[in-house]
This record gives C-alpha cells, sequence and structure tokens, in this order.
C-alpha cells in the first residue's frame, strides 16, 4: 500500500473504530487510537521516503523473502474493530479487564511506538546508503537488537490485549507473535546467505529478542 492510500485506510479506520467504541472512549481507548494512528502516519511517511525507488522499497519491506506477510497483516488490522466491539459492547471474560493492566499496555504503546519513531527515522536515512554499498547494518538500534522494527512491532501488538482486555485481542495477538517470528527467521536465513560470516558475528553479539 502506497503512502496516500494507508493514509486514506487510516482516516477510515478511525472513523469506523469510534463508532464502535462511541459507548466507552475512554483515557485508554483514545490513547490507543491516537497512538496508533501516529504509528501508521510513520509508516506513510517512511513509504513515501522510498517510493522513488522500488528496489529498494521492496527490500525494505522484504517483499521477496515473505509472501505471506502482506496478505494477514491488513486481515488482522480489520480484526482489530471486532476488539473494540467486545471493549464497548460485549465482556465475555470481563475478569480480563484491569486497570493497572490498561496502563501497562498503554504505556507499552508508548515506548514501542516512540522507539519505531527512533528506528525509522534512522532508517530513513542509513537504510538507501547501506543498501547501495552493500553492507550490514549494525549501528543505530541495530546495536542493541537484530530486528529493531519488529522488537517496536510486538511491543504495540501485545498492548492491544492488555489495553483492551480483550479475549479476541489475545488470540490476534499470538498470530502477531507467530508472524513477526517466522519473518524474523526468513530475514535471518537470507542475511546469513548474504553476508556470512560476518552476519553470523554480527548475530552473536547482538540478541535478536524475537
Amino acid at each position: 500500500m502506497n503512502a496516500k492510500g494507508l493514509l486514506g485506510f487510516v482516516l477510515l479506520f478511525d472513523i469506523v473504530a469510534v463508532l464502535i467504541l462511541y459507548p466507552r472512549l475512554d483515557l485508554f481507548s483514545c490513547g490507543y487510537l491516537v497512538l496508533s494512528t501516529v504509528l501508521a502516519l510513520l509508516q506513510a511517511l517512511v513509504s513515501q521516503r522510498f517510493s522513488k525507488s522500488p528496489e529498494i522499497q521492496r527490500l525494505f519491506y522484504a517483499k521477496d523473502i515473505d509472501k505471506v506477510w502482506d496478505r494477514y497483516v491488513p486481515v488482522l488490522g480489520f480484526a482489530e474493530f471486532a476488539v473494540f466491539f467486545e471493549y464497548a459492547r460485549w465482556r465475555p471474560v470481563p475478569e480480563l479487564l484491569q486497570h493497572a493492566l490498561q496502563m501497562l499496555g498503554l504505556l507499552l504503546c508508548i515506548v514501542g511506538v516512540i522507539w519505531l519513531a527512533w528506528v525509522d527515522s534512522y532508517l530513513i536515512d542509513a537504510f538507501p546508503s547501506h543498501f547501495r554499498r552493500g553492507a550490514l547494518m549494525t549501528c543505530g538500534p541495530y546495536r542493541f537488537v537484530r530486528h529493531p522494527r519488529y522488537v517496536g512491532l510486538l511491543a504495540t501488538r501485545l498492548s492491544l490485549p492488555l489495553i483492551f482486555g480483550s479475549v479476541i485481542a489475545w488470540l490476534l495477538a499470538a498470530i502477531w507473535i507467530l508472524l513477526i517470528h517466522r519473518r524474523a527467521h526468513l530475514e535471518e536465513r537470507y542475511l546469513l546467505s548474504k553476508f556470512g560470516a560476518e552476519y553470523t558475528t554480527y548475530a552473536s553479539r547482538v540478541p535478536s529478542l524475537l
């Protein structure tokens, strides 16, 4: 999805989400919507910056490495409407909704969005030059973790069931964990085939966390 398409999707998503959540538009539900919108706008900015080079864009989004990701991510996005419905109008397991867990979830989402903002601001500048030189990325956030974007994304996805205390959201989080773990594994295999011993050395000293 290009930047304009993503922005249109975000606008439509937020309108529908507000209509569903209207009986329970509180700190947690509104906070999550604001943070998820910020995250989507950040992704639109990244997509726009790489749109002039389809080759760089394909590699950045691992289009040739993972054929499954783009099919499931939009479905998981739309499935969040069911989470919002459960939060506002239907509570099959009310014990899951705990104020302390909601606060933890909101904090986790804030940290995840801030982390992703830093990672993507670094990648906007560094990724094209590394691509042209055929160099392995080991600086910036890559000094701390091998897959910084996926770590940040996982944090925001795990915040969803904590904030909304939702059975559906926990099921979605489990699917996200599987998808992110699979994608990280595929990228590890690609990087190992491309950089060989250099990547093995890097991976031996920097954790994956996935």
